[in-house]
C-alpha cells in the first residue's frame, strides 16, 4: 500500500473512531495512536520534518520510520570518520544521502569536482548555518570559524595582514627556534633520565606558548609548567563537548542530565579567563610598551589588528567580539599543528625508511633553520608533513547549509535547507582520487613524475635521488588536497603552519630519534572539531650521536 493510500485509510479510521460511545480518555488515547501511524505514513524512513526526496533513493541509507538515520549516525559516533569511509566504499560512489533528527537532509560528497562547486563556484550559497553555529557558539562565538557574510569577511579581511614573508622570516628567525629549542631542552631531560614522555602534549604546549604569545601577547608557558595549566585542558574538553553537541540532537537534554552543561561552563569560563585578561592588558598597555613589545620593526599581532578595526560608522569590536577572535585562533594556532605533527612522527616511528630521509636531509642542511631553507632545502620533510595532512586533516569534516535550491556538477538536486558534509579524512583517503594506495603513507607521492598509470588509478614508485637532493614537492588541486579547507575560506595560516611545523622537525629531529614505548595502545582519534589521538603518544627519547 502507498503512503497516500495508508494516509487515506488512516484518515477514515480517525473519523470512525471519534463516533460511538467511548470516553475521552478512550478517544485521546486513540487519536494519538492514529497521529503516530499517520506520522510513520508520511515518514516511513526519514527524520521527522524532512521532505521526501524519490530523486535521491539511488544513493539515499535506508533509515527508521521518524527518526531516520538517527540511531545509525549515534551509535557511529565515536567511529565516526572511519564510518564515512566505509559508507562511501559500501555506497560505491562518491555521495550518499541521509537524515538524522536536528540536522534534517545530509547529502554527504567525497568528489573533488563536487567540493569546488560548494567551496568556490556557488560559495555564497552554502554558509555555516545555524545548526552549526548554535552548537559551537558557546566556544566559538561568533569568530571566523563559526560565521558568514559580513562577520566572517571582516574576520578575514583583518587577519590577512599578519601573513607576509617578512613576517615567516621573523618567526623563523625568533619564536619559532626559541619555542623549539625550548622543547629541546624538556626532550634532553628525557633522554638523560630515560623517562618516557607524551609527543602529543610536548607538541600541545610548544604550539599554545607559541600562538599564544605571538598573536596575543600572552605568556601561557605551559611548556615550563610540564602542560600543569588550566587553560590548555580547559579548551581540550571543551572543543570535544562542541563536537559532542554537533553528533547529539538532544545534547540541550543530556548536557542537563549528564551534568555535562555545568563542566562546560566551568570550562569557558576558565578559557574566558585567559582571553578577557590578555585584552584588558591590550587596553592598559601604553604606547611606550607597545613600541617595546613590538619591537623595532613595530609588528602588529592579531590583537593589536582586530583592536584598531572599525567599522564604517567608526564603531569598534567589544571586548566579547575580541574574545571570539581569541578563541578561534588559539584553535586554529595551536590544534592543529601539533596534532599534525603527532600523527607524523607516529608515522615516522612505523616506517624506518621515511624516518632515515628526514634524518638525511636535515643533516645535510644543518639545524640552524631559515626561510630559505625551509621553503627550498626540506622538499622531502615537506613532503612527508603534507602526506601526513592528507591522512589526518587538521579539521576533518565540515558542514554546509543550503541558502536556496542548487544543482551539484553530478546532476544531483540540493534543496535550500539541505546540509552539505564533506570529510577531507575521507577524501585523503578515496582511491578514485588518490589512487590504489590511497591509504598507505606514502611521501614520495607528493614528487612530480614518481608515479605511473595503471588500471586501477596512480601507482607510487619507490623513488631514491642521487645525493639525497629530492625534487619540489608539487602543488595539488586545493579541492583534491583540502587539508587547509579551500576557496575564499582556505586557511589563511597555512604556510604559517606549515613553517612552524618544518622548523620544529628540523631542530627535533637532527637531534633525537623516538621509539614507541612497547605494550600501548594503538592511536585512535577523539571525535572533536579538530583531530587529536585518544591516547598519549609515549616514546623513548634517544640522542642522535
Amino acid at each position: 500500500m502507498s503512503t497516500s493510500a495508508l494516509s487515506a485509510l488512516l484518515t477514515v479510521l480517525k473519523a470512525r473512531i471519534l463516533q460511538g460511545p467511548k470516553t475521552r480518555a478512550q478517544k485521546s488515547g486513540l487519536l494519538v495512536f492514529l497521529s503516530f501511524l499517520l506520522l510513520i505514513a508520511r515518514y516511513p524512513n526519514r527524520a521527522i520534518g524532512t521532505r521526501a526526496r524519490p530523486d535521491l533513493s539511488d544513493i539515499t541509507w535506508k533509515g527508521l520510520p521518524l527518526l531516520g538515520n538517527t540511531i545509525t549516525i549515534l551509535r557511529n559516533r565515536r567511529t565516526f570518520l572511519q564510518s564515512i569511509v566505509q559508507g562511501f566504499e559500501d555506497n560505491g560512489g562518491d555521495i550518499m544521502s541521509t537524515t538524522m533528527l536536528g540536522l534534517g537532509r545530509i547529502i554527504a560528497i567525497n568528489d573533488p569536482i563536487l567540493l569546488e562547486h560548494i567551496l568556490k563556484t556557488n560559495f555564497e550559497n552554502y554558509e555555516k548555518g545555524y545548526i552549526l553555529n548554535s552548537t559551537m557558539s558557546q566556544v566559538l562565538g561568533n569568530g571566523i570559524f563559526n560565521s558568514d557574510g559580513a562577520i566572517w569577511k571582516m574576520h578575514r579581511k583583518t587577519a590577512s595582514h599578519v601573513f607576509s614573508t617578512k613576517i615567516y622570516r621573523a618567526m623563523i628567525d625568533g619564536p619559532f627556534t626559541s619555542h623549539s629549542l625550548q622543547l629541546c631542552s624538556v626532550l634532553d631531560r628525557a633522554a638523560q633520565e630515560g623517562k618516557p614522555v607524551d609527543l602529543q602534549a610536548l607538541f600541545l604546549r610548544l604550539t599554545l606558548d607559541a600562538f599564544a604569545k605571538l598573536s596575543f601577547g600572552l605568556e601561557i608557558d605551559s611548556m615550563g609548567k610540564d602542560g600543569k595549566d588550566p587553560f590548555g585542558s580547559s579548551f581540550d574538553f571543551a572543543v570535544v563537548e562542541t563536537d559532542e553537541r554537533f553528533m547529539n540532537p538532544f545534547w540541550r537534554l543530556t548536557d542537563k542530565i549528564t551534568g555535562m552543561g555545568e563542566k562546560m561552563r566551568r570550562a569557558v569560563k576558565i578559557i574566558d579567563s585567559y582571553a578577557y585578561d590578555a585584552i584588558k592588558k591590550r587596553h592598559q598597555e601604553t604606547s611606550e610598551e607597545a613600541e617595546a613589545r613590538q619591537g623595532a620593526g613595530k609588528r602588529e599581532d592579531l590583537l593589536d589588528l582586530f583592536m584598531k578595526w572599525r567599522d564604517d560608522d567608526g564603531r569598534k569590536l567589544s571586548d566579547v567580539e575580541l574574545r571570539d577572535v581569541f578563541i578561534n585562533f588559539i584553535i586554529a594556532g595551536r590544534d592543529t599543528t601539533a596534532q599534525a605533527l603527532t600523527w607524523m612522527y607516529y608515522e615516522v616511528m612505523r616506517n624506518p625508511a621515511v624516518e632515515q630521509n628526514i634524518w638525511q636531509e636535515v643533516e645535510r642542511i644543518g639545524n640552524k633553520p631559515t626561510y630559505e631553507m625551509l621553503t627550498k632545502e626540506m622538499s622531502y620533510t615537506n613532503a612527508v608533513f603534507h602526506e601526513t595532512l592528507r591522512l589526518y586533516p587538521p579539521v576533518p569534516r565540515n558542514l554546509k547549509t543550503a541558502v536556496a535550491d542548487d544543482v551539484l556538477p553530478n546532476g544531483t538536486l540540493v534543496k535550500a535547507g539541505d546540509r552539505i558534509m564533506f570529510s577531507t579524512y575521507a577524501i585523503g583517503r578515496n582511491r578514485s582520487v588518490w589512487g590504489p594506495q590511497a591509504a598507505d603513507f606514502l611521501p614520495e607521492r607528493w614528487f612530480e613524475g614518481n608515479s605511473i598509470e595503471t588500471e586501477k588509478g596512480l601507482l607510487i614508485n619507490s623513488f631514491h635521488p642521487e645525493g639525497h637532493i629530492w625534487p619540489k614537492v608539487r602543488k595539488e588541486s586545493q579541492f583534491k588536497f583540502s587539508s587547509f579547507n579551500a576557496g575564499p575560506r582556505i586557511c589563511l595560516g597555512q604556510t604559517f603552519a606549515t613553517l612552524e611545523a618544518l622548523t620544529v622537525i628540523n631542530m627535533v629531529s637532527s637531534r633525537f630519534q623516538f621509539k614507541l614505548v612497547p605494550g600501548q595502545a594503538e592511536p585512535e582519534i577523539v571525535p572533536s572539531l579538530t583531530l587529536p589521538m585518544k591516547y598519549p603518544l609515549m616514546v623513548h627519547v634517544v640522542r642522535k650521536e
